[in-house]
């Protein structure tokens, strides 16, 4: 796999981090991708829309969900190649499995391709992330599910909207590249993390302290196209958030960062703010097999030692 490229918009913010270091470093990471992806209960891909728009497609059940292709890292989803792409399908998708409960995940972005009996994904990105702010959690079903099964338009003042978003400590970011790649990456944070204002249609975050790279970031300050997921685990539902967005980074420092992983005072140290202009708000029914908090395990944040955030 070749290292990763970055464009403007990723260098930018790597240049008002103080991260270049960090980043170069990274860019030939890969680590254990198909053991992560073989523990996953969870895979998400995101694809660009004839519109332009990034939309989601959640698979999950009991891993594995995915077998391992010959190559290097290539998967066979253990789904029929239709009931995941649509007739139009696009060439290129970003891809995240992971394990909530286990807090594994990695990212896989690539072709999704017809198989004789089921899809096949060909990555062209490939890389497993810390275990930094992921709620444990554990699906209470399963067998293999492709959500989701309906998608119905809300406004923003919906109440399930407000209370789903109120209570939140997980969602999903979809974000795409200036030469049309989309990828998809986790976020987390205390309940209530997410703020809307329904009435400025407004939709905004804080970005922690993460790995450096600004690979979400850079994308979104290159393209402003982003659709945020946000799952409701109690009913297996989940909504799209579909807007433009913006970037800014808070935290400067002169000397250049030169580990990826770093122990904070904080649990949640802010990074910087994303701002999104929401634009489309779609609830996502029977996206996902509902999901138990797993209130007694423990939730890795950048207090957490080196050790203890790295992936393994």
């Amino acid at each position: 796999m070749s290292p990763l490229k970055y464009h403007s918009g990723q260098l930018a913010i790597q240049t008002e981090a103080s991260t270049l270091l960090v980043a170069e470093q990274l860019a030939r990471w890969v680590g254990p991708v198909g053991e992560f992806a073989s523990g996953a209960d969870l895979i998400l891909l995101a694809a660009a829309e004839t519109d332009s728009t990034l939309s989601f497609r959640v698979l999950s059940g009991a891993p594995p969900l995915v077998e391992p292709l010959k190559g290097p890292n290539g998967l066979r989803l253990r789904f029929p190649y239709d009931l995941i792409a649509p007739p139009a399908a696009p060439a290129f998708y970003g891809g995240l499995v992971i394990s909530l409960a286990n807090a594994r995940r990695a990212r896989i972005n690539g072709k999704l391709v017809r198989g004789n009996d089921s899809a096949e994904l060909e990555p062209t990105e490939t890389f497993t992330l810390c275990k930094k702010y992921i709620a444990p959690s554990l699906a209470l079903e399963d067998q293999p599910h492709s959500g989701p099964v309906a998608r119905e338009p809300i406004t923003l003042g919906d109440a399930w909207l407000s209370d789903l978003l109120e209570k939140a400590e997980t969602a999903f970011f979809a974000s795409i590249s200036p030469d049309g790649k989309p990828d998809v990456a986790h976020r987390g944070g205390p309940p209530g993390f997410l703020q809307l204002e329904a009435a400025r249609k407004s939709l905004t975050w804080n970005e922690y302290v993460g790995d450096g790279v600004f690979k979400s970031a850079g994308n979104l300050r290159a393209t402003n196209i982003m659709t945020l997921l946000v799952p409701d685990f109690n009913t297996g539902d989940g909504v799209e958030l579909i807007g433009r967005g913006e970037y800014k980074n808070l935290r400067t420092d002169r000397k250049q960062r030169l580990d990826p992983l770093v122990q904070h005072r904080e649990d949640f140290p802010v990074q910087g703010v994303i701002t999104c202009k929401v634009e489309r708000v779609v609830r996502l029914h029977g996206l996902l097999h509902p999901r138990q908090r797993l209130e007694q395990a423990l939730k890795i944040t950048s207090r957490s030692t080196p050790w203890q955030q790295a992936p393994q």
